[in-house]
């Protein structure tokens, strides 16, 4: 005898998550609260009757909660907050709500899924990729803060001489306040420590990028660094997409390429005429 279909809404939270079930009829058969924790969530979901369909909102939590319910039930939904109107522009909102409204699309099939890797592998690489790229974005707003500081002082230093060894000899020789000398220090200091720490993150990231064979593929094409190889495979992980891409963008050659004949076209009767006239 076949188990009976469920659908089941849960609502992500930092503390805690809604878990709200619908039959097929339509009708709510429980609703209740479920601590964001990976124990909690598991006994929430172990102890469902009936072949489980869930439905979350995309967000922070949703990769690693499916992660942790995916084995545990028939399916996992994971839609686009912008494609969930009814929940997002109801004046009245609820945790409660929310999930029984996340359960109730599933159960209509009004959904649009989104995209989430599963290859836990290809997870921790692109979280390294987004660590890298988050170093790289702190240690330029930390130059910019140095700069602003140095304005405030009445020192105007442009480019990026200024944090180089010889640049920052000369800027302390220029600063005569030894406690401003200090806070300048400081602030260098900082700026010292990202660096080392881009450096760590850039070599993991690389270690990782190993592993996949589209960031191979893309190794060969000429122009294209280390830094934008992983950073178009954290976008897109599939090798054979890449190659399609690369192939429109004339990066890589199309294979069994023939070389396309350029066909001589027919001259009209008067410049047949021309022509021998001119012969």
């Amino acid at each position: 005898m076949s188990q009976q279909t469920i659908y089941v809404g849960l609502d992500l939270g930092s503390s805690r998550c809604q878990q709200a079930v619908v039959g097929e009829d339509g009708r709510l058969r429980f609703s209740r609260v479920v601590p964001t924790s990976e124990p909690h969530l598991r006994s929430a979901f172990e102890g469902l009757e009936g072949d489980a369909n869930v439905h979350l909102e995309s967000g922070e939590l949703s990769a690693w909660a499916a992660g942790i319910i995916r084995p545990l039930v028939k399916s996992v939904t994971i839609s686009h907050p912008r494609t969930l109107a009814w929940i997002a522009r109801d004046p009245l909102k609820s945790d409660k709500r929310d999930a029984a409204k996340l359960a109730e699309l599933l159960r209509l099939g009004r959904v649009h899924e989104v995209y989430y890797e599963r290859d836990f592998s290809r997870q921790t690489f692109k979280h390294l990729v987004v660590h890298y790229e988050m170093m790289s974005r702190e240690q330029a707003r930390q130059k910019s803060k140095i700069k602003a500081r140095l304005r405030t002082l009445g020192i105007i230093r442009k480019g990026s001489g200024v944090f180089g060894e010889t640049g920052q000899k000369e800027l302390f020789e220029a600063i005569a306040d030894p406690l401003i000398k200090k806070m300048i220090g400081q602030m260098f200091a900082v700026l010292d420590q990202m660096i080392d720490m881009q450096a760590e993150a850039k070599e993991a990231m690389l270690d990782a990028a190993k592993q996949f064979p589209e960031v191979a593929l893309l190794k060969a094409v000429p122009g294209v660094g280390p830094i934008y190889r992983v950073s178009v495979c954290r976008v897109c992980s599939n090798a054979g997409t890449i190659r399609k891409q690369a192939q429109v963008l004339a990066i890589l050659p199309t294979r069994n390429h023939t070389p396309r004949i350029k066909r001589q076209t027919s001259l009209s009767p008067a410049a047949r005429q021309c022509r021998k006239r001119f012969a």
